[in-house]
Parts: C-alpha cells; structure tokens; sequence
C-alpha cells in the first residue's frame, strides 16, 4: 500500500504563489540494494542474491562511466523502456532571452545562429545525471496492484525565499523517510 498525506500549502515565495494551494504527496519507506537483490531474486531465482546486490553496487559508478562518453542508460521491461537516466545539460542560469543577452553582451541586439553559441559560452553550461520514468514504468506499478491510502492531512508553512539564489531550496518535506521492506525499516517520517 502506497501511503500519501493531503498537505495544505500556505504559498511559495519564490514562485509568487501567495494563495493557499491543497496537494497530495506520497510517504514512502526506502529500501536499499539489499532488499532490491531479493526481489530480483525472487523473479529470477537463477540469479543468486549475493550476484544481484553485486550488480546494484556497481550500477552506478558503472551507469556514470557510459554517460561520461555521451551514452543515455536505458532499463527495461521486456522491450519496453521504462527508465531513462542520461547526462543533461543546460545553460547556467537557465534559458537566455533578449535581456539576458544583453546582460551578457551588451553589444546584442537580437538572438541570431551567429551570437547563440558565444552566448551561451559567456553563460556556461552546467552537466548533471537525470532519469526520467517512461509512461510504462507507471503502467507496469498499476498492473502490479499498486493501490493508495491516505494517511493524513498536514499543513505546510509558507515557503520563504532563499537568502542568495533565489531558489526555496531543500526537498520536499512531503517525501518520506528510509526504511527497509520486509523488516529492519522504519516508520515514514513525518513532514
């Protein structure tokens, strides 16, 4: 069962959102490489449960050695993609319009192929990893009785600005707390 609290939000500074704002968000438990190589196990048994966790431990090192050479990293479920995790990048600072370029380089009188890759070498480019799930991965949760239970109603406070950056920061408090399945976990912490 896939727990969620009803959270009353008092706004986000950052976004401007002043109004009161009502969302779900789920709390959930984590498990660890331990308990995944279990369940690996338990679909293919001819996959010992020491092989699995040794694959899991070396996944990402391994996952992140591919995306350094510009490969996307791509899991499935038979021939479905389910999971994507690629190298992403983008401008520092986020996208560049007109008044950007112009803070950039002041010379600037409209964006053209010419000034775009100056442009965006004055700004930098900044690289980070990212997965993305694909519609099958959810299709694949639901065909396997994933069902929802709310577990209570909570009220967040007003996010405030962040001192520097602009940014609220931080993770969202509506996320849940570790734990594993199966026992040796912990409660979901509360937001």
């Amino acid at each position: 069962m896939i727990q969620y609290n009803v959270c009353l939000n008092n706004g986000i500074e950052a976004f401007g959102i002043d109004q009161k704002t009502i969302t779900a968000n789920e709390v959930l438990l984590t498990c660890d490489e331990q308990a995944l190589a279990r369940e690996i196990n338990h679909e293919n048994p001819l996959i010992p449960e020491q092989v699995a966790k040794a694959v899991l431990d070396n996944f990402c090192k391994a996952a992140a050695q591919l995306m350094s050479m510009g490969f996307a990293i791509q899991l499935k479920n038979g021939n479905d993609v389910a999971l994507r995790i690629h190298p992403d990048v983008h401008v520092k600072g986020g996208n560049i319009n007109l008044a950007r370029a112009q803070e950039l380089n002041p010379e600037v009188t409209e964006l053209t192929l010419e000034n775009a890759g100056d442009l965006v070498n004055r700004a930098g480019v900044a690289l980070r990893a990212k997965a993305e799930c694909a519609p099958k991965f959810s299709e694949l949760l639901l065909s396997m009785g994933a069902a929802v239970q709310r577990k209570g109603v909570v009220e967040r406070a007003k996010v405030m600005r962040s001192e520097g950056d602009g940014n609220s920061g931080g993770s969202d408090p509506g996320q849940g707390g570790g734990g594993l399945p199966g026992g040796g976990g912990t409660e979901p912490e509360e937001p």
